[in-house]
């Protein structure tokens, strides 16, 4: 009879460990595929743990986990700023988008840590549903199933997507790493550089950085053991191809700035024409220095005639936006003035069908036509930096116009320095900063701090910045995990992420964040 009670206990056992790592993967396929996926495999977690019972066991190995207590405190603080926050509503709809923050700590210390066939299992899925991701995402780039490229992935964003894939990246190196080579360290290096290409495709400048700087990372790491154990000349070997790792980009940039960033025209301004073939006056800002291509963009622009003849032309009028949301008649200046064309309906005659598709899809120059570039990405970045450095108006520039957002974060701390504005009160504040500021930001480009530390200071003031500080580093310290390759990765990946992106703002990035930082804690 014991043995048939012991007998049913170990297969009760199985099924929820069964039940258990199935949810886990749901969830892992379903961060960068599905929300539906996503929010299945958290809701099994918890039915199964909960079906699971021994409440007392768990909750002692809860309670008795610092390392826990510590994350899910950082959701304690989110509900603390519930109480003196005014747009409730928003408040709890924050707290909603963040509720793995609390519950994926707490489940996964109160269970067993993983085999390594579980590790793999779950991991493997993850890099699967990651890498199924970028597949269908390029095969909707070569449909044009959409307009702009940050599209690519339909159920979550670019830069979260672009984390997920740093993160897969370096999962398949660390098995090369750690494993004799065989044939399938050779499909792993391959699918490691698919994976990076797609980045490239992507135009992810965040993961791209972020792999060079991680990758380099690890080659002094084995450089530095190379050395220690004697072996000079391979440790010598790997820092030559670390400064060529760095010199080729720097390099190519330099390169590519010389090339599509050519010296100004020169234009007598004083002889300029005055009127366009139809009659049309000519207006010369000779005050702004902004170009294309050398070209300068506000010069001999017929803005009526221009006008009228693109709305002729294209379903899109010319006072509307463009698909990537920037006023399409500046993105028209910019193309035609890549193309060295006088802003009139002689200039405009001269497009072709292609190029006026190119202009409603926010194509700024002929030379970058494509709807994937990498260089186009570049291009856009660098030209935002000059056009920043001559007092342009950021509106629509992803990097410079973080500038403002940081400022208006600024802003808000000195005023809230203590304990912040409170959990739901943190889009208020920003449209009332940037009001108060006189900001020349448009008002649909008017975000939040695009910076994580920043967003914690805002809400919850230093005091709360202090925690979330504490609350990264204290666990990994606690659980010794200092030393652990992935952990390190993925600590590394947030870490630099949040300095240019609010992470942890939106269900997936909560998600991806909670998932990963408990699973390398507690599980492996």
């Amino acid at each position: 009879m014991l043995n048939s009670d012991s007998n049913s206990t170990i297969t009760r056992q199985q099924v929820h460990r069964w039940l258990f790592i199935t949810a886990l993967s749901f969830l892992c396929i379903g961060l960068p595929n599905s929300t539906v996926f996503m929010s299945i495999g958290q809701l099994v977690l918890g039915l199964n743990w909960i079906a699971e019972g021994n409440f007392s066991i768990k909750w002692k190995r809860f309670i008795t986990n610092r390392a826990a207590l510590v994350l899910c405190s950082f959701y304690i603080m989110h509900l603390i700023g519930l109480a003196y926050t005014q747009d409730f509503d928003y408040g709890m709809e924050d707290i909603r988008k963040k509720v793995p923050l609390l519950i994926l700590p707490f489940l996964f210390s109160t269970v067993e840590p993983f085999t390594t066939k579980e590790r793999n299992i779950v991991l493997g899925l993850f890099i699967g549903g990651v890498t199924f991701t970028t597949f269908h995402g390029t095969i909707r780039l070569l449909r044009h199933a959409f307009a702009d490229i940050h599209d690519i992935a339909p159920h979550v964003s670019s830069i979260r997507l672009s984390l997920m894939i740093v993160l897969s990246i370096f999962l398949l190196i660390g098995y090369v790493f750690s494993q004799k080579w065989s044939p399938l360290s050779v499909l792993f290096v391959v699918w490691a550089v698919w994976l990076f290409c797609f980045l490239i495709i992507m135009e992810s400048l965040t993961g791209v950085l972020l792999t060079i700087f991680l990758f380099a990372g690890l080659l002094v790491y084995y450089s530095v053991m190379r050395i220690r154990k004697g072996k000079w000349v391979q440790g010598a070997g790997i820092l030559l191809v670390i400064v060529a790792l760095f010199a080729t980009p720097t390099l190519y940039v330099l390169h590519f700035k010389a090339k599509y960033f050519p010296k100004p025209d020169e234009i007598n301004f004083a002889r300029t024409d005055r009127f366009s073939k139809l009659g049309d006056i000519y207006i010369t800002d000779t005050t702004s220095r902004l170009t294309e291509n050398g070209h300068f963009v506000y010069a001999y622009v017929a803005w009526n005639e221009l006008k009228r003849n693109w709305n002729k032309r294209s379903k899109i009028p010319y006072d509307s936006l463009d698909r990537k949301g920037n006023r399409i008649c500046y993105t028209i200046m910019r193309y035609m003035s890549s193309m060295d064309l006088r802003k009139d309906s002689t200039g405009l005659s001269k497009l072709s069908a292609g190029d006026i598709s190119a202009i409603e899809n926010g194509v700024p120059n002929y030379k970058f036509m494509a709807l994937s570039s990498m260089q186009m990405r570049l291009y856009q970045a660098l030209w935002e930096i000059q056009d920043f450095g001559r007092g342009g108006n950021v509106s629509g520039h992803s990097i410079m116009q973080r500038l403002e957002f940081w400022r208006a974060a600024e802003g808000i701390i000195k005023q809230h320095w203590l304990i912040g504005v409170g959990t739901g009160d943190v889009k208020n504040a920003f449209a009332q900063q940037y009001d108060a500021m006189h900001t020349n930001l448009e008002k649909p480009f008017r975000l939040r701090s695009h910076n994580q530390y920043l967003e914690i200071a805002v809400g919850f003031g230093i005091t709360g910045l202090l925690w979330f500080l504490f609350s990264l580093f204290y666990p990994a310290i606690k659980m010794h995990k200092l030393k652990s390759y992935t952990y390190i990765i993925f600590f590394l990946i947030i870490f630099f992420s949040m300095f240019s992106e609010d992470t942890l703002e939106t269900q997936a990035g909560a998600t991806f964040y909670a998932l990963f930082n408990s699973l390398f804690l507690f599980l492996a």
